[in-house]
């Protein structure tokens, strides 16, 4: 899959997180997010919608792999 067909999901999935999560990801994390979306594509997924799912999905991981390091 082509960089600019990841594009549509990558920046969903970072608006959609930014409106729940109340704040915005950080540079580490954006390159994480794309780089997994990319990975799935390369993989076969090919729908938009599935890929941005599967964005917020990761995301939601990292979110709570992170959370014990805050506390």
């Amino acid at each position: 899959m082509r960089e600019v067909e990841i594009t549509e999901p990558l920046v969903r999935a970072m608006k959609i997180y930014r409106r729940v999560a109340r704040h915005d990801l950080d540079q580490g994390t954006r390159r994480e997010l794309a780089r997994h979306i990319r990975g799935l594509a390369e993989q076969g997924v090919r729908d938009p919608g599935r890929l941005t799912v599967c964005g917020l999905s990761y995301l939601r991981q990292l979110e709570r792999q992170r959370a014990p390091e805050r506390s």
